[in-house]
């Protein structure tokens, strides 16, 4: 039996995966992205809002000049007045360069001559339109304007051109102020998070504390744990813990009864061993006390076998829950009944004991829900306690039948001297042993029907105790989890003792 070491928690190794960092990892590395989204977007964004505000000051300053446009009484020529404010809205921080013409007749009437010339013929009157170019090596934008004079039979083209230095400028601080404010999202995010996942895990410090405390003195009470601080999203974990627990508290303390069992049980046949132990070594073999001694020694030991099989088997059906699992073994029950009938025989003969079997005879399988093994070691115990309190000439009948109401059935039916009906609860009672008036002691222990119990709560079977035919004996039923398939019979078979077959 393994021992089980409950003390102070180990240290946490390095490099263990932690949980608030996949968190925001989860978390940060999604903002991340939409952060780049939104920049992407916002840098758009700013472009196009720059260029409209720039655009809308130089298409203002072209708009001041063609305002100023006039034609001469005398000489029909094109004039123009420039307007100190037309060139002043364009002043700014980045001190662009201002260029502009005005032209007519494929010629310049004032401004750069060799600012390019649009198509003049393809724009539209009256309307700015605006336009990239490049100028003495600069990048710029242009703003031109058509106006149609009266008494000019040609329109007259108004252009003004801007670097675009100002413009880069100002969307590089717009772009730089994004990102600043991005950047400032993301790591107070993080912050937030860190801080959000630390707040959000600390009923699980809490509960670690309980946990702590239950074993702070050596030992762990495996009571389940509080659930009332527990948050939803580790809820389940908890409930399996608990469940865990339980079955833990389960096992602990079918060990500890085995322990208490064995040695309260173990200590009659070895104070039996030590006195005729003591007794050969005062009398020697040859003596009729110390051949008595020797007798009783072996009785002991057999007792003391007996026992330890008996102990180890009742340890073995309490090891797991009573809980039927989803999908069992499927077992024939004929063939687990005979075999197991049959191995009892030698046992039955020695006792003076017949064993009948009966089966059904109508040719269909009869299948039970349940482990080969356990089944076979419940039909053994019950046969064996049918065989060892049964009078001398007696009958031990096993039968195995499918009900129509309550499904497949195994009985065990002796006619020995049965046992009372007040008596019938307790007999299932560990180490329990039914004393009768006029009756010499029984060497049994008292765990068979106790190990019959444990194994029919594994099997998911029920146990009844009845009087056996006539009011005489006792008859065991067991009826059993069916499984797919019908019974397969078999003719009654007798197994008797010499001399004593139908």
């Amino acid at each position: 039996m393994a021992a089980i070491r409950v003390g102070r928690p180990e240290r946490v190794p390095p490099h263990v995966p932690s949980l608030r960092r996949r968190l925001l990892t989860r978390l940060l590395v999604p903002l991340g992205a939409l952060a780049v989204g939104l920049g992407v977007g916002g840098s758009a964004l700013i472009h196009g809002f720059v260029q409209s505000t720039h655009d809308r000051l130089l298409a203002g300053s072209t708009l001041a000049i063609a305002e100023r446009l006039a034609v001469g009484d005398d000489d029909g020529e094109v004039t123009v007045d420039l307007p100190a404010v037309a060139f002043g809205m364009l002043e700014s921080q980045a001190r662009d360069n201002i260029y502009y013409n005005v032209a007519h007749e494929g010629g310049v009437i004032t401004g750069y001559l060799d600012l390019p010339l649009p198509d003049i013929q393809a724009m539209p009157a009256n309307v700015t339109v605006f336009r990239d170019a490049s100028y003495h090596g600069h990048p710029v934008r242009v703003a031109a304007q058509v106006r149609r004079l009266y008494g000019v039979p040609q329109p007259v083209l108004v252009q003004v051109a801007e670097t675009t230095a100002g413009r880069r400028a100002l969307e590089v601080d717009l772009l730089l102020w994004l990102t600043l404010l991005e950047v400032a999202l993301v790591g107070g995010s993080g912050m937030l998070v860190w801080g959000a996942v630390g707040r959000g895990l600390a009923p699980l410090k809490r509960l670690r504390r309980v946990i702590d405390a239950r074993s702070a003195r050596g030992g762990m009470a495996l009571v389940p744990l509080p659930l009332a601080v527990v948050p939803a999203e580790v809820l389940p974990l908890v409930v399996a813990i608990n469940g865990l627990l339980a079955r833990l508290d389960q096992s602990i303390g079918t060990m500890r009864r085995f322990t208490a069992d064995a040695s309260h049980q173990l200590r009659t046949p070895l104070a039996v061993l030590r006195t005729h132990l003591a007794l050969l070594r005062r009398y020697g073999t040859d003596s009729a006390e110390g051949r008595a001694a020797l007798d009783d020694v072996e009785g002991a030991v057999k007792r003391l076998e007996r026992l330890l099989v008996q102990l180890l088997a009742l340890a073995r059906a309490d090891e797991d829950s009573p809980v039927v699992p989803a999908a069992p073994e499927v077992t024939d029950l004929m063939q687990v009944a005979m075999e197991v009938a049959a191995e009892q025989v030698p046992a039955a003969l020695a006792q003076d004991v017949e064993v009948r079997f009966e089966g059904p005879e109508d040719g269909t399988a009869l299948r039970v829900a349940g482990n080969a093994v356990l089944v076979g070691e419940l039909l053994g115990n019950l046969l064996d306690n049918a065989i060892r309190y049964n009078r001398p000439g007696g009958t031990v009948t096993v039968r195995v039948a499918e009900e129509p109401a309550t499904g497949p059935v195994m009985e065990v039916e002796d006619d020995g001297p049965g046992i009372p009906e007040a008596e019938r609860g307790r007999v299932f009672e560990r180490f329990y042993r039914l004393d009768r008036p006029g009756e010499p002691p029984r060497t049994g222990s008292g765990l068979g029907l106790a190990i019959v119990r444990a194994l029919a709560d594994r099997l998911g079977a029920s146990v009844r105790l009845d009087a056996g035919a006539e009011g005489k004996g006792l008859k065991v039923t067991v009826t059993l989890r069916a499984a797919s398939g019908d019974a397969c019979g078999l003719p009654e078979i007798s197994l008797s003792p010499p001399g004593r077959g139908d």
